[in-house]
């Protein structure tokens, strides 16, 4: 991912889990990883591997494209309300799973015609 811009990525990271409502504490706990690295992510200091790119993808629910593309704003692919802080780490889980699964079928179900 060297040539990507690790500010601009990690803004739309940033940006993207304000929007879901959670804390870098929760997402931290959910992808088992820690909250300082999660930060540097974020601020752009250190690098992200694709899989978890694609894990904090899903559980924001945008399309892993939205994260590494030049364009500066876009909605999240799957939105849905919840109140972030009375969630549990299973809770989190569950609706990571739920917007990659709307979101896969979202995709499924383009140009297909009723």
């Amino acid at each position: 991912m060297a040539s990507l811009d690790l500010a601009a990525v990690g803004q739309k990271l940033r940006d993207a889990r304000k929007t879901a409502g959670l804390t870098q504490e929760q997402v931290a706990r959910v992808l088992d990883i820690n909250q300082v690295q999660l930060s540097y992510f974020e601020t752009g200091k250190r690098e992200i591997n694709l899989s978890l790119l694609e894990k904090l993808a899903s559980l924001y629910g945008y399309d892993l494209g939205y994260f590494v593309s030049e364009l500066d704003t876009r909605e999240p692919e799957i939105q849905l309300a919840f109140r972030g802080e009375e969630l549990c780490e299973e809770d989190l889980r569950t609706i990571a799973w739920a917007k990659n699964f709307l979101s896969n079928l979202a995709f499924l179900n383009q140009g297909v015609r009723p």
